[in-house]
């Protein structure tokens, strides 16, 4: 009785939702890292380079990498996965604050991006640009020949602080400004429903709210 009558209140008022610093309901977004990873691991090139995965967090890219024979920096604000995982330099910081040696092969940066300069979530200080100036860091860092993987949710523009950016048509041509677009695919879903395939269009015109928006992945260069 005690337990259901909790239960209750917890669907009326989203109270672990609240404690977890989520909305209202939670994150409908469940799949999303599978999808992301997935992809990315997919399409890593299958010969030993130098690489960088920004927010790396527990992600299984980064080990695989390593068994891919790549020689890998990490960057994250939790240090959790330097605990678990070796052979690999790991940095706990900000990334816009680090210094790092360029000429890497491969960048990866999955669902991180758009988190960056929105305070009150993850320990970020307030930047309105700090999402552009980490891609503008990432160019810099990039071999001529290198790629960027980048996963980011798409769909109407929006900022929902402190959990996200949406980019829609307006600000992710700044985010993607001086990269040109080799690969890419896109997911909507229905709301608690599975991802499936989506247009370019109809991903940046999905109607997002905090919790739910499309996602977008894509391969990126540095234009010539």
């Amino acid at each position: 009785m005690i337990k259901q009558l909790a239960s209750n209140v917890d669907r009326s008022f989203g109270i672990r939702q609240w404690l977890r610093g989520e909305p209202r309901g939670g994150f409908d977004l469940a799949g999303e890292k599978i999808l992301d990873w997935g992809w990315i691991c997919a399409n890593l090139p299958r010969e030993r380079l130098r690489a960088l995965e920004i927010g790396c967090g527990n992600s299984p890219v980064l080990p695989t990498m390593l068994a891919l024979g790549y020689d890998v920096v990490g960057i994250d604000l939790d240090g959790t996965i330097a605990k678990q995982v070796t052979g690999f330099t790991f940095i706990q910081g900000d990334f816009n604050e680090i210094e790092l040696a360029p000429a890497f092969d491969v960048i990866v940066a999955c669902s991180c991006i758009e988190h960056f300069g929105l305070s009150g979530r993850y320990g970020s200080d307030e930047d309105e640009n700090a999402d552009l100036r980490a891609m503008g860091k990432v160019s810099r860092l990039l071999t001529p020949s290198g790629i960027l993987f980048l996963t980011i949710p798409v769909g109407h523009d929006m900022v929902f602080r402190p959990w996200h950016r949406i980019y829609g048509k307006q600000r992710l041509g700044s985010l993607l400004e001086g990269f040109e677009v080799e690969r890419s695919r896109f997911f909507i879903k229905d709301p608690w429903g599975p991802w499936f395939d989506a247009t370019e269009e109809a991903a940046l015109d999905f109607p997002a709210d905090p919790a739910r928006y499309a996602l977008g992945e894509m391969i990126l260069r540095k234009k010539s």
